[in-house]
Formats: structure tokens, C-alpha cells, sequence
């Protein structure tokens, strides 16, 4: 047990030859934890402060090392614990400082962290008060920059964190949402996001300073974590709060640096890929101007795959939500470097074919007619006479081909956009011959369209060779040192640790195959011990209850019914276990279960998470792959002969009792259980007929799936590039319309699905496509052809024709498959109806 040293005189418990940093913090902290008077808790507190300061009786620097890495942030969390209503009335507001300065003086990222967390912790109380005064105080000292900067040194390390540092970076960029769930209504204004995010993109200006200095002195350093803060910033929504601050900082900063214009250009190429888009959005919509976004993004488009693709495909051709001015941008920003301009050659053959598709111009909306149309002028006013005469070939296919699908539009918008764009064309294709003229009435919009032929930001080649850098300083070049692993020594070392090993293959194994592991714990005998099992850490318990879980809430239909939401959302968001056998398939039996015994809120709650955000792709197959189970599930619940006879012998038993006994109706079954007969009959009882348990909720399970599929999530992208989740989810919507034949929802269902598959049937994918084709060929088997040919007689046809347009141009054999038996099903059940008519 520690022995105080406060009674011996001369003597305090920080006295360096009190023993080693440790030893003395154990005595500090032993008399702080039950010190009752202010002058003394002020001088203990200022004895470990020697640890921290350069001032004249501060501890040896080795010593105030070994305290900052092992002994601070402990230190700051006892600090913390012992904030009550006791230190707060020993500690006066000039001693509170002290207090204070702990956190405000010391390592900026071990304090953030502390600081973060105590605020999560700690419930409303005067040290929860306390925690967010300093906090704010730590960040309007600018100590966030310290926070990144930190991170950033670390990352040249040997041995980087990249678990501390990921929750540092969660930390730093849902600040204010992380507080506002703490403080609720008393949150301070300055953690708000409109004052907050101003704060960040400072402190990145400032790191960013710090890297500019340490490369003038030729020291490394790495800006991974800065451009990861920019990154996941934005991916949260915060562009604006945080760009309009850095945006205008760093073109000033680049157009007169070549050591910035490196920065800023490895700043955005540094950005993770799943966070580039935001990133982009972002720049091109605060940037001002095609040049200010080429010295901000420099070559990025060349450099990345992600940030070429958003530039020169889903921007330009996926969206078209973006105004004039951003058009202009992005394009303006592509033509402003020789190495750039294929890429806008190859832009306009790609707007082209797309403006002179017939399909294009009957489906697509007129937003995005107009949107493509835009980007076509732009181009054509940015390209020199040889860019456009090596497109000649596109523009005159564009001319004679795409231009008389506008004009047979039957809306006038559609056929003035179409004559326009082409007069335009025919202009540059021969500028000097004759050229195409249509009579129409010019309105603001298509001035504003032929505008775009002169725009005021085309980009000078003045103005593009400033932008320029010389080669040797391309932002390419640039080497951030990092402390490479020699593979040569590693595998050295596990060759040499392995020969060092005793080798056992003399031995003969013996035979464990049989052998089953023996669990030291009983399987929880109700639903709530189940879920507080699960969300404990013992792996033994978490498997046995696993194991019995599924036939647990089948047992217990009412107690599972209380918390059939609580208990799904605990099975969805369960990590897979290591060391549990089967653990997904137990987590899937266990989640189709309680969907069986609740299906109505269970499914709304699946249905709806779905769509929701922070959920991986393998979680959404998880929620598609329970519906689809548990609703064949419920459609198999059907009782058989011998249960119903059973309830029925049961109800006769319960009625005799309470009815006056009939004596010949018992001796008459007396003599027939006593009788012995060699020829009755089948034995066996037929099946009873019984209501279909998923007809009543297959509305619940079919139409929440499908009426969010196209709205546009940040983790999620069922219309881009997840498109093996809507693969799925297509398969999935065909099996609950096939589970629902006969149910008097089914041809409203039916309809549903006709208009899902009419909106994706040409979509890229081969296996969407399949999917699609099933769905179709369970509508024709579930709905009545009565019903089809009188609610849905268009549907039907249109369906037909696409049908017969697959079997002959579908580049895959089992969609030409499927289709073929999806027209020769409807030709059979149009043939049965006319025999019945």
C-alpha cells in the first residue's frame, strides 16, 4: 500500500527523490483522491504540473516524456473523475485555471480525445459543464490544428495507430453532432456547425502552413489525415461551411507558391475514394471559374480514376443538377491544359451519341435533355478547328440522325432545343458554307443557350500557362518519406523463427472427429436474457444462445412480440463473432423467426433500414435474403388434417364439460375404438385448406422495398455502382410476388412491380436484367390474366413488345432465355382464356 508523504516536512509526493514518474503520480493521486483542502489540492496539482511545463523547477525532459506518453491521458482522466461538487467548491475560478490548463497545455490529441469522451460519459453534472467549457476553450485556441498536425507526425512513425487516429478523425468531424447529443438544449453557439466547421477549415489552413515550412527545411511529412478530414467533412454535408473559408485561402496561397500548388494538389489526391465526390462537388461549386478550379485541382482528373469518372461521366452525363456556371467549370477546367483536352474530345463524342439517341430523347426527362444540350455548346466553343474537324464523323452523324428525334417530339420545348443544338452543330461543322435555319420564337432560355457559344470564362492560353508550374516541380514529384519495411528482414526473421520450432510430425494425431466442445454455460430460457446475452462478450454465451434462439422466439410468441423490433435491430447490427460455428446462418434463422412470429412491424423496421445510411452492402443482402425467408415461411404455415382433427377433439372436450353428458353418443364411441377394422381407407388425413399467413402482410413486406429504390443515399448508390444489391433486391421483390399468388393485394402489387421493371429494363446489368425478367413471369403467374388484361391492358403489351426486343437483341443467353419463356407464358394464358370463353 502507498505511503503518503504529505505529514513529513520538507518533502511533497512530486519530490524528484520521491522514485520514478510513476510512482510519484500513484502518490499524487492517492492523496487527491481524498483531499479535502484547496491550498493543498493546488500545491499536489502543481507538482505534477512540473511534468508539463519549461519552467524553472520543471522535471527532467526524459521524465517529462515518459509523462506524456504513458502517464497524461490517464492522468486527465482522473482529473476528470474527480470533478464534482467537492473540487468545485475547493477550487476558486483563478484555481479552476489550473485545472484547465491541464488539458489546454498539454498533447492537443490525447487531450481532444479525453475531452470527447468525457462528454459521453459523463450524464449532466458540473464536471459534464466543466468538460465542455474547456473544450471550447481548446478550440478557440486554434488547438484542433495541433490535433491534426500531431496525427500527421505520427503517420511518419514506424509503428502508426491507425485505430486512434480513425477515432480521432470520427471525432473532429461530428463535433457538433457528438456534443449536441450530450448537451441537448444547453449547447453553446460555438459548437454549432455554422460556427464550428469555419473553425476546422482554419486549422486545416494552419497544418497546411506547417507542412509548407517543414518542406522549405527539407523535413517529410505526410497530409494523408488532412486530406481524410476534408474528405469525410464533406461526405457529411459540411462543403459549404468548410470550403467557403478554404477555397479562397488556397487559390491565393497557390497562385503565387509552387511548394502550395504541390500541397493543395497532393491535398485532393490524397482524398480516400469513397470520399472524392463530395470533395469535387464541393470545389466546383464554391470555385469561382475554370481557372480557379484547375490550380485547385491541378491533373486530378488524369491522376485518379474516381475523380475522372465524376468529372467526365457522372456529372456531365448521370446528373444534371448542376447550373450553367458549374457546366462551364468543369469543362473550361478539362481544356485548360494540352494533356487534358483528349479528354474533352472524347467528351463530346460521348454527348453526342447520347443527344442523338432516340431513346434518350422519348425517356429522359427534359432537365437532363437541356443539361446535355449545355454541355455540347460548352464543348463546341472550347475546342480549336482540328479538335472539331477529328470529331466531324459524330457531328454530322448528330446532325442528320439525332436532330429528327427532337423534331417528331410532340412537346414544342423538346423540338426548339433539338433546332437550336443543331444550327449550332451545322455552324461548326462548315463555318463558312451554308447554314442550318429554323424558324422559331427565341425565348431567355434559348438565348441563353446560343450564349454558351462565347462564354465569358473561356480560358485564355495566358492565363492557363500562369496556372502552369514547371515540370520539376509537378505536384507528381513530391516525395513524402515514409519508413519503408525491408522484406528481405521479415522474411529472414519468420524463416529463422520458424526453424527454431520443435517439429511434431513423428506423432500420430489422434482421432478427435467425433468429439463435441462442452459449454460451461445453459441456453437462456427467455427473450430478454437472450438479448442481454448477445449484447454481452462472452463468446460461449453469445453461442449458446445463438444456437437456441430461433426455436426460443417460436416458443414464446407473446413474450417475442414485446420486443420483436429491439431484438432485430440487436440480430442486424451483431458482428460476426470469431469462434462461433455458423454464426450467419444462426443470425439469419434467428432473424427469420422473429419476423415470422411479428412480420408487421418487424418488416417495416427491416424495409425501412434498408434505405438507411452507415449500413454495408452484406447488412442490406442480409435484410433481403430475412424478407424473402420469412415470407416463405409464412406462406408454408398452413395446418395440416391431424392438428385441426386435434383442435377439434380438444374444442369437443372443452364443450363436454360444460355441456350435459349424451350416454348413447359415448357408448356408441366406446364401440368404435374398441372395433378392429381390416379395410377403411386411407389412413392418412388430407390436408385441411387454411388462410395463406402472408397474404395479410405482403403489403408490408413488398412496398416499402420497392418505393425508395431510386432515392439517392451518401453510403449507398442502388443505382450506380451497388448494382448487385439491386440485383438482389429485384430477385427478392420477384419471390414476394410469386409468394403472394391468389392474395387480394396481389394486382396491386402486380402494377407496383410492371412500372419498377418498366423504369430499370435497360439498365446495364445482365444479372438486374434477369431479375427483371423474373419479376415479370411471376406477375403473369400470380395475377389473374382476367385481371391483367382489363386493369393493366397496357402494361401488359408494352411488357410484350420489350419481351420480344429481348428474345431478339439481348447480348445475354439467359435474359434471351427467360424473356422467350415469358412471351410463350403469355401466349398459354391467353390461349386458356379465350378456351374458357
Amino acid at each position: 500500500m502507498l505511503n503518503s508523504a504529505a505529514g513529513l516536512p520538507g518533502k511533497t509526493p512530486m519530490d524528484p527523490c520521491a522514485g520514478s514518474v510513476s510512482g510519484a503520480l500513484q502518490e499524487a493521486i492517492a492523496e487527491l483522491s481524498k483531499i479535502s483542502d484547496g491550498d493543498r489540492l493546488v500545491k499536489v496539482l502543481r507538482s505534477v504540473k512540473r511534468y508539463m511545463t519549461t519552467e524553472n523547477g520543471s522535471a527532467p525532459d526524459q521524465d517529462k516524456a515518459e509523462f506524456r506518453r504513458t502517464h497524461y491521458t490517464p492522468f486527465l482522466r482522473f482529473l476528470v473523475g474527480q470533478m464534482g461538487p467537492q473540487w468545485a467548491a475547493l477550487l476558486t475560478s483563478e484555481r479552476m485555471e489550473l485545472w484547465d490548463s491541464f488539458f489546454l497545455e498539454g498533447p492537443a490529441d490525447q487531450a481532444f480525445l479525453v475531452l470527447m469522451d468525457s462528454l459521453g460519459h459523463t450524464g449532466p453534472s458540473i464536471c459534464r459543464d466543466r468538460c465542455a467549457h474547456v473544450l471550447e476553450r481548446f478550440l478557440q485556441r486554434e488547438a484542433l490544428a495541433d490535433v491534426i498536425w500531431e496525427v500527421c507526425r505520427q503517420q511518419l512513425e514506424a509503428t502508426p495507430t491507425p485505430v486512434l487516429h480513425e477515432a480521432i478523425l470520427g471525432r473532429i468531424c461530428s463535433l457538433p453532432d457528438h456534443v449536441a447529443n450530450c448537451l441537448q438544449k444547453h449547447t453553446k453557439p460555438f459548437f454549432y456547425p455554422k460556427n464550428y466547421y469555419p473553425c476546422v477549415a482554419g486549422s486545416i489552413l494552419r497544418v497546411l502552413r506547417m507542412v509548407s515550412d517543414s518542406l522549405r527545411d527539407g523535413k517529410g511529412c505526410s497530409i494523408s489525415f488532412v486530406s481524410q478530414v476534408l474528405g469525410k467533412v464533406c461526405m457529411q454535408g459540411r462543403q459549404k461551411e468548410l470550403l467557403s473559408v478554404l477555397v479562397p485561402h488556397l487559390i491565393t496561397l497557390v497562385q503565387s507558391d509552387c511548394i502550395w500548388q504541390r500541397i493543395c494538389w497532393r491535398l485532393v489526391e490524397s482524398v480516400p475514394d469513397r470520399w472524392m465526390e463530395p470533395v469535387v462537388t464541393g470545389f466546383v461549386q464554391i470555385a469561382q471559374g475554370s481557372s480557379a478550379l484547375s490550380i485547385l485541382l491541378g491533373d486530378v482528373v488524369l491522376k485518379n480514376k474516381k475523380a475522372e469518372f465524376l468529372l467526365t461521366q457522372k456529372m456531365l452525363f448521370l446528373q444534371y443538377g448542376l447550373k450553367k456556371g458549374e457546366l462551364q467549370s468543369i469543362l473550361g477546367y478539362i481544356s485548360m491544359d494540352n494533356s487534358r483536352r483528349l479528354l474533352l474530345v472524347k467528351i463530346l463524342r460521348q454527348l453526342l451519341e447520347v443527344w442523338s439517341s432516340g431513346s434518350v430523347v422519348k425517356h429522359s426527362p427534359r432537365a437532363q435533355l437541356l443539361h446535355v444540350s449545355r454541355s455540347i455548346l460548352i464543348c463546341l466553343s472550347l475546342l480549336n478547328k482540328e479538335e472539331i474537324e477529328s470529331c466531324r464523323t459524330d457531328l454530322l452523324f448528330a446532325l442528320t440522325s439525332g436532330t429528327r428525334f427532337y423534331l417528331d417530339s410532340s412537346l414544342p420545348n423538346n423540338r426548339y432545343l433539338g433546332m437550336v443544338v443543331a444550327e449550332c452543330i451545322s455552324q461548326h461543322i462548315d463555318s463558312e458554307g451554308a447554314k442550318l435555319s429554323f424558324q422559331y420564337e427565341e425565348d431567355e432560355e434559348i438565348k441563353e443557350l446560343k450564349s454558351l457559344l462565347s462564354p465569358p470564362c473561356v480560358c485564355s492560353s495566358d492565363l492557363g500557362d500562369r496556372v502552369k508550374v514547371p515540370l520539376e516541380s509537378s505536384p507528381s514529384k513530391v516525395s513524402l518519406p515514409r519508413n519503408d519495411v525491408k522484406p528481405e528482414e521479415s522474411s529472414k526473421s519468420e524463416h529463422r523463427s520458424d526453424s527454431e520450432l520443435d517439429s511434431d510430425d513423428d506423432l500420430t494425431p489422434y482421432d478427435m472427429s467425433g468429439d463435441t466442445e462442452l459449454k460451461n454455460c445453459n441456453a437462456p430460457a427467455y427473450i430478454r436474457d437472450c438479448m442481454e446475452v448477445l449484447l454481452s462478450d462472452d463468446i460461449d454465451k453469445v453461442e449458446v444462445a445463438m444456437t437456441s434462439l430461433a426455436t426460443l422466439i417460436r416458443g414464446n410468441v407473446a413474450a417475442t412480440k414485446e420486443v420483436s423490433v429491439e431484438l432485430s435491430k440487436i440480430l442486424l447490427h451483431l458482428d460476426d463473432r470469431p469462434g462461433i460455428e455458423n454464426f450467419p446462418q444462426l443470425r439469419h434463422g434467428a432473424l427469420v423467426a422473429v419476423t415470422v412470429v411479428d412480420p408487421v412491424p418487424v418488416s417495416q423496421y427491416l424495409t425501412g433500414e434498408f434505405y438507411s445510411l452507415n449500413y454495408s452492402l452484406r447488412q442490406r443482402m442480409d435484410i433481403l435474403d430475412v424478407l424473402a425467408s420469412a415470407a416463405k415461411d409464412l406462406s408454408e404455415l398452413v395446418t395440416t388434417g391431424k392438428a385441426v382433427a386435434h383442435n377439434l377433439r380438444s374444442a369437443s372436450k372443452l364443450r363436454n364439460t360444460e355441456a350435459p353428458v349424451d350416454w348413447r353418443k359415448v357408448v356408441e364411441e366406446r364401440i368404435e375404438s374398441k372395433t378392429r377394422r381390416f379395410a377403411k381407407g386411407s389412413s392418412v388425413a388430407a390436408p385441411v385448406s387454411a388462410p395463406n399467413s402472408f397474404h395479410p402482410v405482403a403489403g408490408h413486406f413488398f412496398f416499402p422495398l420497392i418505393q425508395n429504390f431510386d432515392r439517392p443515399v451518401v453510403t449507398f448508390d442502388l443505382m450506380g455502382e451497388d448494382c448487385l444489391v439491386l440485383g438482389r433486391m429485384v430477385h427478392t421483390l420477384g419471390i414476394l410476388m410469386h409468394l403472394a399468388i391468389h392474395a387480394t393485394v396481389a394486382p396491386q402489387m402486380g402494377k407496383a412491380l410492371l412500372e419498377f421493371v418498366w423504369v430499370l429494363r435497360y439498365h446495364n446489368d445482365s444479372f438486374v436484367r434477369q431479375g427483371l425478367l423474373f419479376c415479370v413471369s411471376t406477375v403473369l403467374l400470380s395475377v389473374p390474366w382476367e385481371r391483367l388484361m382489363t386493369d393493366m391492358v397496357e402494361e401488359i403489351l408494352e411488357t410484350q413488345r420489350w419481351l420480344a426486343d429481348v428474345t431478339e437483341k439481348d447480348p445475354d443467353d439467359d435474359c434471351r432465355r427467360i424473356a422467350l419463356n415469358g412471351l410463350l407464358l403469355m401466349e398459354k394464358m391467353r390461349k386458356n382464356l379465350q378456351g374458357k370463353s
